[in-house]
């Protein structure tokens, strides 16, 4: 009995579960439903009709008309079943939430939602279409306000300034007449309320018309600049050409008159191709005629220029040359003056006559600028490079008969110092000689014998080379710098010996302090026998000064200071 209790308890428990389920779905799907009826309500409320009413009132026709009447039935379709199916099918899904088919009740849900959607869209889709045909309707009317007003001014300008399109005036208005009779019928279109049509029409219009805008907008500057500035461009230049033909000017191949012949050509293509409307077209034949244009204003102000430089340059290398001459004339005066005193061997002679054959050689190139001048067979242009290498010639000769003339002017004054500097060697020599003498030495070095015999017979054929006829300055400088790094080389032999004879006196008086050592005086002997019978004073001072500095370090030091102390004394 407990069990059948339990049971009986469990079945009512899952019936009570079950009973809330079914009814927390029904009032799910009753809200549902509820929240789509006030949203079918807000779309039944749409003031669609009413816009469809006023829609009538455009007068549409053609395609326009077509669309409207296609959006207008799309609405009265909904208006008479869409709207009502909807309503039925919301009371239909109420119906099959009151079963436990709950499979059937979602199904019936998904459709209801379906149905309120595409009336949703289908509403869209009319309001749309009338806000597109509204706008149409607008920009068309406002389309032919703008432009016929447009027209008006494009022909008011085409008529009042006519002047200013030349040829282009007569494509100009056909043009504007084409599109004239174009608008006439965008106009018609749009008045009838065939909007759809008209905006083909409108397209091509608006297009067309910029560019006749543009066009009328750039014809008169180019008109003015192939009618009026060009022909008075080439005018001046043929002025100014004849004019300047006639002061005797000449061109590289004379190619001015048949260039102005071509570019008259070329400004009636230009004109032709104006009268076309291709516009590009003739931009770039202005561009090609504004360059030869400058090309040939560059090529009389060039020659003008170049004329105005020659003639200043001509009558200043002229000037330059004479100068340059009469120096050439007194430097070759001067080198034979002063060939008597002197032996020149750098090629002065001939260097100066081959400067005499360039200024020649200038001379005559100057001579035929100036007759090409006179007989106006000259192009001025053309001679500047040659009178350019004519002045660095100039200059560069110039440069260097001053430079011989400075050398040749210094000359005495070289020899004034050489035989200066040679009395005071043999003074030096003397001196030395003295110092010698007075050391009272027991004989003299062969060595240094010959060098000072050497070194005295320099000096001897110096002098003699001073005191020539004609002095080879440039031998006598070398001579003079031999000999002077010989007479410095010769005082530091004298220097030498003399210290060396001095030093081993010295240390022999210094080898009487050891008597008793034999070692020390066998070194007196020898160096005794190289002081007295070799006049070997450098070995005698070494063989002896070694033996002592082994006795008392520092010895020959201390003795050589003493000396060189005693002589600067």
């Amino acid at each position: 009995m407990a069990n059948i209790g339990r049971i009986v308890i469990g079945l009512i428990i899952v019936g009570a579960v079950a009973y809330m389920i079914i009814f927390l779905a029904q009032q799910i799907i009753a809200r549902q439903v509820a929240k789509l009826i006030i949203r079918l309500e807000q779309l039944k409320n749409i003031p669609v009709r009413d816009r469809l009413v006023d829609g009538r009132k455009m007068s549409l026709t053609g395609k326009s008309l077509k669309q409207f009447e296609a959006l207008e039935a799309k609405y009265t379709k909904l208006e008479m079943t869409g709207f009502e199916a909807i309503k039925k099918q919301a009371d239909q899904v109420l119906f099959d939430s009151q079963g436990v088919n709950f499979v059937k009740s979602t199904q019936s849900m998904k459709v209801l939602r379906q149905m309120e959607a595409d009336a949703s869209k289908d509403i869209d889709i009319v309001q749309q279409g009338m806000n597109d045909l509204e706008q149409l309707d607008r920009e068309h009317k406002q389309a032919v306000l703008d432009l016929e007003a447009k027209y008006k001014e494009l022909r008011k300008i085409l008529l009042s300034q006519s002047f200013k399109f030349g040829p282009a005036l007569d494509k100009l208005e056909e043009i504007l007449g084409a599109l004239e009779e174009d608008f006439s019928e965008f106009a018609r279109m749009t008045e009838e309320g065939d909007h759809a049509a008209a905006a083909d029409i409108h397209e091509t219009l608006a297009m067309e018309t910029n560019q006749l805008e543009e066009r009328i907008a750039q014809i008169p500057a180019l008109y003015e600049d192939l009618n009026e500035k060009i022909p008075a461009q080439l005018a001046e230049i043929s002025e100014v050409y004849t004019a300047m033909a006639a002061k005797g000017f000449r061109f590289e191949e004379d190619f001015v008159e048949p260039a102005l012949a071509d570019l008259q050509k070329q400004r009636k293509i230009g004109l032709d191709l104006l009268q076309a409307l291709t516009l590009k077209k003739v931009n770039d034949q202005l561009k090609g005629l504004h360059e030869s244009i400058e090309y040939l204003y560059a090529t009389l102000e060039k020659e003008v220029k170049a004329q105005q430089r020659v003639a200043k340059q001509l009558s200043e290398l002229l000037e330059f040359k004479h100068h340059v001459s009469r120096q050439n004339h007194d430097l070759k005066i001067e080198l034979d003056r002063m060939n008597q005193d002197f032996v020149f061997n750098k090629n002065e002679f001939d260097q100066v006559q081959t400067w005499t054959k360039q200024i020649h050689n200038v001379t005559e190139h100057l001579n035929d600028v100036t007759r090409e001048i006179e007989t106006q067979e000259l192009i001025y242009s053309t001679v500047e490079n040659g009178l350019n290498q004519d002045q660095d010639l100039l200059t560069a000769v110039e440069h260097d008969q001053v430079t011989m003339w400075d050398n040749l002017q210094k000359l005495p004054a070289i020899v004034k110092v050489a035989r200066t500097r040679v009395t005071q060697h043999d003074e030096k020599m003397r001196l030395i000689q003295r110092r010698v003498e007075r050391q009272n030495l027991p004989g003299i070095p062969t060595a240094y014998v010959d060098f000072y015999n050497s070194v005295n017979e320099e000096l001897g054929r110096l002098m003699q080379q001073l005191d020539a006829t004609r002095i080879n300055i440039d031998d006598a400088q070398r001579q003079l710098s031999i000999v002077s790094a010989d007479l410095d080389n010769l005082e530091e032999r004298t220097n030498r010996v003399l210290e060396d004879a001095d030093l081993t006196v010295r240390l022999v008086r210094k080898a009487f302090m050891f008597q008793d050592n034999q070692e020390v005086q066998q070194a007196v002997n020898e160096a005794k026998y190289y002081y007295e019978q070799s006049y070997d004073y450098e070995s005698a001072t070494r063989i002896l000064g070694d033996v002592l500095d082994q006795i008392e370090p520092g010895t020959v030091a201390t003795l050589r200071h003493q000396f060189q102390t005693e002589v600067t004394e």
